[in-house]
């Protein structure tokens, strides 16, 4: 038995699958399989090869943050005299509730840390707590765009 994984071709269906289910993740596979041309056992066994391949990685509800009371968001870039990535950093980078997400980076800084607040007030105490860690650049954002649809070409994945 080995447990090398096998390669998953992703077709033209699958694009289609994969293009409705990020626009809807609640979508029914009857509804799904309508909107791709199969039958929905088709489409059921389609969505199971694509989550067993791990191209599906999950479902979730999407959380406006600025609605639940953190309406500051910034990214905070921090340079650290310690290995790049640190699995001590990353691991207290991690802990704060605050941080949505966070990249180990290449150039001048060695991560990247998004960062939401409730006032600047918090976002000083954040950085506080996250300069203990390293040198901090940070950027507050006036405005963004959460865009969570990953364009997916076919010819891409050979």
């Amino acid at each position: 038995m080995t447990n090398v994984k096998k390669k998953v071709i992703i077709d033209e269906i699958d694009k289609k699958i994969l293009d409705e289910l990020q626009q809807n993740g609640r979508v029914s596979f009857r509804e799904l399989a309508k909107r791709v041309g199969l039958s929905a056992p088709s489409v059921i066994e389609r969505v199971r090869k694509l989550e067993d391949a791990g191209i599906i990685m999950g479902y979730g509800a999407f959380v406006d943050h600025k609605k639940v009371g953190y309406p500051i968001k910034a990214l905070a870039y921090m340079y650290t005299s310690f290995n790049n990535p640190d699995l001590r950093i990353l691991g207290e980078i991690s802990a704060i509730p605050e941080v949505l997400r966070y990249w180990s980076i290449t150039g001048e800084n060695d991560y990247c840390i998004e960062i939401i607040a409730r006032s600047i007030e918090d976002l000083g105490r954040i950085l506080t707590d996250l300069a203990k860690l390293g040198k901090l650049s940070t950027c507050v954002a006036l405005s963004w765009e959460d865009k969570r649809i990953i364009p997916i070409n076919v010819n891409d994945l050979d």
